[in-house]
């Protein structure tokens, strides 16, 4: 198979460690309405990392609440949380890829604050292009966003790897004909099949020089 050129990345859990915050915001829109203790914090995160709606439904089913009262009161709490922190390594790991000739792009379901926090850590200079929210694409495991992306940078499929921390980053870039790398330093997706695993950002550079 030809080499790995064009590295497509997710945002939250993959690039920056933001599944605390999140944690975070979700418990205390909890206890703003009475459901401080509903879960424990591993069993939240494990929610959480299928997707925040996955987790308002459970724990809306389990107090009687409507999903869309949690997660607006959520989604309060979040905007407050501030700027995530980076992964341990995420810019050497992005440099030296960089350097050795692999373009970065930035595939998101978040909105501009994902491309503003990377302008802020000096780390946007490094990425080629993004998709946000913003862009209007059907949300991951649709190929969409990654389609168009690889169309407007004349990437072609067999040169691209969608790197995520959950099992719909790794499926978009499965329908899109890109290679997947699994970024899961907690073991939350020990069954998934990726075409590589690794976690820590220096075993993925070293995946690729």
């Amino acid at each position: 198979m030809p080499p790995i050129r064009h590295l497509f990345w997710d945002f939250d859990g993959t690039l920056y460690n933001s599944y605390p915050q999140i944690a975070h915001a979700f418990g205390q829109a909890l206890n703003e309405l009475g459901q401080g203790g509903l879960i424990s914090e591993a069993g939240l995160l494990a929610l959480l990392k299928v997707s925040v709606y996955h987790a308002a439904c459970h724990c809306a089913q389990k107090a009687g609440l409507e999903p869309a009262e949690l997660v607006e009161v959520f989604h309060r709490y979040h905007v407050q949380e501030a700027p995530f922190p980076p992964y341990a390594g995420l810019e050497s790991c992005l440099r030296t890829l960089h350097e050795a000739g692999i373009r970065h792009y930035l595939y998101t379901h978040r909105d501009l604050r994902a491309v503003e926090q990377l302008k802020g850590d000096g780390l946007w200079p490094l990425f080629t292009d993004a998709v946000t929210r913003l862009d209007g694409f059907a949300d991951k495991p649709a190929p969409d966003a990654l389609l168009a992306l690889m169309a407007r940078n004349n990437a072609e499929p067999g040169e691209c790897a969608m790197v995520g921390d959950r099992d719909i980053d790794i499926l978009a870039g499965r329908n899109a004909g890109m290679r997947g790398v699994l970024f899961d330093p907690d073991g939350f997706y020990p069954d998934l099949k990726a075409d590589w695993r690794v976690s820590s950002m220096a075993e993925l550079c070293g995946l690729f020089v």
